[in-house]
């Protein structure tokens, strides 16, 4: 089966009064770059003047700061001093434009029918009733019980408010009743969650801000069972949900989508996130059906450890009021949550604390994780590479904003990602910009800052795009994903086979089959393989039902599609090897070609070639060696004599002089041996005492030659 999958962050309700900088219709690129500028030089001018005045600069104070503001040589930081006011109304009104919620909409729906993806994953929807029927329209769902959504969002808002007014129970206690909240919908099968107590709410007190949700085309994919939920954040006010698919092929498929929290200083709790989120999925992930996870991170994939030591968590203390720590970490962060999503085999190393991360956390539970080694998830970026990934955030807050603070903020951020489990091949992804790496991100920057600088068509072409514009109802671009299946190969009863999500890992993941059939436990069908080593989770029996035979932890379940036929060599296969690597060992051996005797060496003996040639052939490797280093430790001493004979010259030279040039030769004698001579021939000594074919086992005499001596008598000349 091949999936494409939409991943789209499409910003709350609130987006116009956040007063983005927005790119007007038919706008040059050399003329957006100029107002971009314009407003950079404004903001740190108001942050300047703010941090001397020690007072919030305000929107409506902008147009008396104006008129005291000396601008730089942009046109329109020009225009801006002049007609302030003018340009604020013209920006809002055409923000207010293209952020109309219906328009919006349609437009979304517009790219979803031209993109035609498999699934589309939702961050901060809060536009579910307006949208979600254009969806339907165009053959798409997020669940059974989508009349519900509107009851679901107000009780959710109800308890956000009730906790502003500090009533009913600790923040503890709300982030409880909201789960259990989500839990009841979700076992209603719906497929949207809103989120509880959001910030961005502020900016549209009357609406639902903001949530998940996963849409599916139902014309090849339906819903397995209800959708799993989970709130992860410290306060518990941030959802999570996957959703059991299968497609028309009959192969299970699940989906995953989640928003982490903004902003480059919140790295350690993001991570402190994720691993709550692999504990909550058992900490197994290539045991199930394949996983597709497209996510708004928030957390750039060129971020660059070490991300710092000092740490600033919220958390629900033991009273279950919430309460900000802070803590210096035992050392900075090694890996960013891009690099944890796909490293490693999804297992975790934990070599400090390997403590499950339990809602909501403490404060013990926060210090003591933070100073671990967090658990990989095992999974692969969409486009597959870590260093060229397409922008999704190319953004920057203008003088609309009621965000004084972040005027003039130029954003480029790979923020928006898919992931697919090892079942995958690595799929294409991209947005409407070109994939870049950290140094591509730092010389647009570099570029962005001088106006000088060369080569600034690229970026003038960039901020055409920059968002939200006339045709991305967004704040984010669009990432999509192509995720190919692997063919399923046809197995059969006492195949050899090797689990695919552990190939670092062959000896303990190889085993045979033992069952292929529908089971109990889950849709689809499954192979039960006996592994050849104790590394699994059962006897062949699950829940009570037996489906084969085999010692308790040597059984496992997978689907097909993480499972591949372990090709072995044949006899004749093997023969033709063996015959090939004997020819090359005899000829070596002639000729004396010590070189191509250690290469063929290790695969002679793991062919069963006779150990009396072996011998033979250690033999020839160590009495060329032990000739070579006599040679070389002749030709040592013969310089170190003539050496001696030098000084001896240059004493006896100066024996009537004050201060005698004895040390200086001396000197002179040390640096020649120790950094010249000296250190070769101990090199050449140690690769003749521990080379491949002494570190083998002994051949039929059943001895190895000694290390090469050092000639006796030389020094005595």
């Amino acid at each position: 089966m091949q999936i494409r999958v939409m991943q789209w962050n499409v910003l709350a309700h609130g987006l116009a009064n956040d007063g983005f900088l927005v790119s007007q219709p038919n706008e040059e690129g050399a003329s957006i770059l100029d107002r971009a500028r314009s407003v950079q030089v404004l903001g740190q001018t108001m942050k300047q003047r703010a941090k001397k005045s020690g007072e919030k600069i305000r929107l409506k104070d902008l147009p008396e700061e104006m008129k005291t503001w000396d601008p730089p040589p942009f046109d329109f930081a020009q225009r801006l001093k002049s007609n302030f006011q003018e340009i604020l109304q013209e920006e809002q009104r055409y923000l207010q434009e293209i952020t109309d919620l219906p328009k919006r909409c349609a437009m979304i729906t517009a790219r979803v029918q031209a993109e035609q993806p498999d699934i589309i994953t939702f961050q901060e929807y809060d536009m579910f009733e307006t949208l979600n029927p254009l969806l339907e329209a165009a053959g798409y769902s997020a669940g059974s019980d989508q009349g519900s959504y509107q009851e679901l969002a107000q009780r959710v808002k109800d308890l956000g408010i009730q906790l502003k007014k500090g009533g009913g129970g600790s923040p503890k206690d709300f982030a409880q009743k909201y789960r259990e909240l989500l839990e009841e919908y979700a076992a209603k099968g719906l497929c949207v969650c809103p989120n509880f107590n959001s910030t961005a709410r502020r900016f549209n007190p009357d609406g639902f801000d903001d949530g998940v949700a996963i849409y599916w085309k139902t014309s090849t994919l339906k819903s397995r069972e209800p959708p799993d939920v989970w709130t992860y954040d410290m306060t518990g006010d941030a959802p999570a949900i996957r959703v059991k698919l299968q497609h028309n092929s009959g192969s299970p498929l699940d989906v995953m989508t989640l928003h982490l929290p903004s902003s480059p200083g919140k790295e350690l709790r993001r991570q402190l996130n994720l691993w709550q989120l692999h504990e909550l999925l058992g900490g197994a992930l290539a045991d199930g059906p394949p996983l597709i996870l497209a996510v708004d991170l928030n957390s750039d994939a060129h971020l660059q450890p070490p991300l710092g030591q000092d740490a600033k968590v919220q958390v629900i203390a033991e009273d279950g009021s919430s309460e900000k720590v802070e803590f210096q970490l035992d050392q900075p962060l090694r890996h960013t949550c891009f690099q944890l999503l796909q490293s490693g085999t999804g297992t975790g190393t934990g070599t400090g604390s390997r403590r499950p991360y339990s809602h909501p956390a403490d404060v013990k539970a926060a210090k003591s994780m933070a100073n671990c080694d967090f658990p990989h998830w095992g999974l692969k970026n969409a486009w597959g590479t870590e260093d060229r990934i397409p922008l999704s955030v190319v953004k920057m807050r203008g003088p609309a904003s009621e965000q004084v603070q972040k005027w003039g903020e130029l954003t480029l951020e790979t923020t928006d990602h898919v992931f697919c489990s090892p079942h995958f091949k690595v799929a294409q992804c991209g947005t409407g910009y070109r994939h870049y790496n950290h140094q591509d991100k730092q010389d647009l920057m570099r570029r962005f800052k001088d106006p000088q600088a060369p080569n600034q068509e690229e970026l003038c072409e960039l901020l055409k795009g920059l968002i939200p514009s006339s045709t991305i109802p967004s704040d984010h671009m669009c990432v999509q994903g192509y995720a190919p299946e692997e063919m399923e190969e046809d197995f059969l009863l006492g195949d050899r086979v090797l689990i695919k999500a552990a190939k670092e890992e062959p000896k303990a993941w190889e085993g045979t089959v033992r069952f292929i059939g529908i089971t109990d436990f889950a849709t689809g069908e499954w192979l039960g393989v006996e592994l050849d080593i104790k590394a699994g989770k059962n006897d062949g029996s699950v829940h009570g039902k037996r489906y084969f035979q085999c010692e308790d932890k040597y059984g496992l379940f997978l689907h097909p599609s993480a499972v591949q036929k372990f090709k072995a060599s044949s006899p004749r296969d093997i023969a033709l090897e063996k015959a090939k690597v004997q020819e090359a060992l005899a000829l070596a051996m002639e000729d004396h070609d010590i070189e191509t005797i250690r290469r063929v060496l290790p695969a002679a003996e793991s062919l069963g070639i006779d150990p009396k040639e072996i011998h033979f052939a250690r033999q020839i490797v160590d009495s060329v060696a032990s000739y070579d280093l006599q040679g070389e430790v002749k030709g040592l001493c013969s310089s170190l004599l003539k050496l001696r004979r030098t000084l001896e010259n240059i004493e006896a030279s100066s024996s009537g002089r004050p201060g005698a040039t004895q040390g200086t030769s001396y000197q002179e004698l040390e640096r020649r041996l120790l950094s010249e001579s000296l250190p070769k021939v101990l090199e050449h000594f140690m690769q003749g005492a521990q080379s491949p074919c002494k570190a083998g086992k002994a051949g039929a005499a059943g001895s190895q030659t000694d290390v090469p001596q050092v000639p006796q008598g030389i020094l005595s000349e």
